[in-house]
């Protein structure tokens, strides 16, 4: 369905609950997802798309699941498919996908209004869940942290340069798969990377020395490679993705006899509990990892403190003394 009739006809949509062909359903979904297409195109960065997309089509689906029309769903309907992912998702999950589903729906109502049978978007703010103070994402230790980067050389200079750079800055696996080797550069005697954080915003880190050794050492085996080229290419020569660099770390950490599940973000979350360990003032930490709100920041501090600064080893203590 093209822009011009979806924009030029009155559409008459089935009133919530009412779906009960294969034709009325088809075309519902057809609409949805050419409002959706449009809506996407207001996000610059293919990752953002990516994931925005995949929470929205869940909501598509689930309306369509339970015989309701996207373009008809009412607020209860928001509840519930809320309590149904708060079933199988984190909090933090629950809220990305009501927020997608909140975006599409401000976007179709506002270009598309005739499109709806509804007024507003059925998303409500009571339907949030509350999020942990603590940041819930598992992070190694400095022993684990050591382990881990050591085997990874042990795999070759790719490996050693994602694990390295991802461990060694905190930046996000999204903004290393973004790098291209025009955005090296050098200042005050020191190697820089140019990333494109969240938001569209570029920001110049500072490379750590085993990371620019391990980029330096990967780049050395793409002698034909241009400045337009990812930094980091895989064996295949195929651009790195998140399942790669997944992949690449638990591969690493299994190597190393690391038990614990780690993540792309788990490295994120390493880093910037290591650099609070090593002194490194918490504004500090923020600025490096990119968060525009301290609070964010401050999660990590928390989980770390909670543990570390824990009463129970005082009081445990105190019980010992004679």
């Amino acid at each position: 369905m093209s822009l011009m009739t979806l924009a030029n006809t009155d559409l008459v949509v089935a009133p919530a609950g009412a779906l009960s062909t294969l034709a009325e359903i088809d075309r519902d979904r057809r609409i949805c997802e050419e409002i959706e297409r449009q809506w996407l195109l207001e996000f610059k960065k293919v990752n953002t798309q990516t994931a925005y997309r995949r929470n929205l089509d869940a909501w598509i689906d689930w309306c369509f699941d339970n015989s309701v029309s996207p373009l008809a769903a009412r607020r209860e309907h928001s509840a519930q498919w809320s309590a149904d992912l708060t079933e199988v998702l984190a909090p933090s999950s629950v809220n990305q996908h009501l927020s997608a589903m909140n975006s599409w729906y401000d976007f179709g109502l506002d270009d598309y209004e005739h499109a709806f049978q509804i007024e507003r978007s059925p998303w409500r703010r009571k339907h949030r869940q509350d999020v942990s103070d603590e940041s819930q994402t598992l992070g190694l230790d400095k022993p684990e942290a050591q382990a881990l980067a050591a085997m990874s050389w042990e795999y070759g200079s790719l490996d050693a340069a994602v694990v390295e750079t991802l461990l060694g800055t905190g930046m996000r696996s999204g903004e290393l798969e973004a790098a291209r080797i025009k955005h090296l550069g050098r200042s005050r005697g020191r190697r820089t990377l140019r990333i494109l954080r969240k938001r569209s915003k570029w920001q110049t880190i500072a490379l750590p020395p085993h990371a620019e050794k391990a980029v330096d050492l990967h780049l050395a085996t793409r002698p034909r490679a241009t400045p337009n080229d990812p930094l980091i290419l895989c064996h295949d020569g195929k651009p790195l993705t998140n399942r790669r660099i997944d992949v690449m770390i638990k591969r690493c950490c299994r190597a190393a006899r690391i038990e614990k599940e780690i993540s792309p973000h788990g490295l994120r979350h390493t880093c910037a509990t290591l650099m609070l360990d090593a002194g490194v003032s918490l504004r500090m930490v923020q600025r490096i990892l990119g968060h525009s709100n301290p609070a964010t920041t401050n999660r990590y501090d928390l989980a770390r403190n909670d543990l570390d600064g824990s009463p129970v080893y005082a009081l445990a203590e105190f019980l010992l003394a004679s």
